[in-house]
């Protein structure tokens, strides 16, 4: 798997490097890929695992995620759901990379991962 998009964010991380209850996690935690251009029929598959420690070594929770992209855009976003994900865990962390399948069949892409400290005590 090639790795050359660059990280996905977390606009709502507070302090930085953090989602916690401030954030409200019970209604997901939204994930963004930002500054690229998104053509009509990309799909990006969020691959998404919620730890129970941090760094992330010890696995509670994985989901994937589709976002297909229905206008040409320059970002797209991705709810990371509460419901058998997040509250797998009261404290740990989140990691997520995301794949960029383009409309256009050109070979899929596939982002560094990010990771966030995660706590909802």
């Amino acid at each position: 798997m090639s790795i050359e998009l660059d990280y996905p964010e977390f606009p709502y991380e507070e302090p930085v490097g953090w989602i916690s209850c401030r954030q409200e996690p019970w209604n997901g935690v939204l994930v963004r890929v930002a500054q690229l251009s998104f053509r009509t029929g990309d799909q990006l598959t969020f691959d998404v695992t919620v730890c129970s420690d941090f760094p992330g070594q010890t696995s509670a929770a994985t989901i994937q995620g589709v976002v297909s992209i229905t206008s040409d855009t320059t970002s797209a976003d991705y709810t990371i759901p509460w419901d058998g994900v997040l509250d797998t865990v009261t404290e740990g962390s989140i990691t997520v990379f995301y794949t960029l399948t383009p409309a256009d069949g050109s070979a899929p892409t596939t982002s560094q991962a990010a990771e966030i400290r995660y706590s909802c005590r």
